[in-house]
């Protein structure tokens, strides 16, 4: 399934009240079902999301914001965090001024991942 069309089912169940800010199922197909893979992927989003966010809101100069937002995508793309991703994706872009935002998402997703693993 393309990122599109993954951002569009993301978007319906946000309209629908069925929102979550980790596609589960596309974290199983992922991990092909592990549990302790998943608990691992998830640590380690966990373990590198404020280096990341701390990588953006410090960064020198547009190149290393890009590259920053860049890694923050690539992680909730795996993870199937698709506002997250979308997120990201926004912020790559010079002229993205709105860190609280991607801040925010990154927020969400981590509370969730912490829920559901303790």
């Amino acid at each position: 399934m393309g990122m599109a069309l993954k951002q569009d089912v993301a978007m319906a169940c946000k309209v629908a009240g069925m929102d979550k800010p980790v596609d589960l199922v596309h974290l199983a197909r992922q991990t092909m079902g592990d549990r302790e893979l998943e608990i691992e992927v998830l640590s380690i989003f966990l373990s590198n999301c404020d280096n990341y966010l701390d990588d953006y809101k410090n960064a020198a100069n547009q190149n290393c914001r890009k590259h920053a937002a860049h890694r923050i995508k690539g992680s909730a793309q795996g993870l199937g965090a698709w506002d997250l991703a979308a997120q990201a994706e926004r912020a790559e872009a010079p002229d993205f001024h709105d860190f609280q935002a991607l801040e925010s998402a990154t927020f969400r997703v981590s509370e969730y991942i912490r829920v559901l693993t303790n």
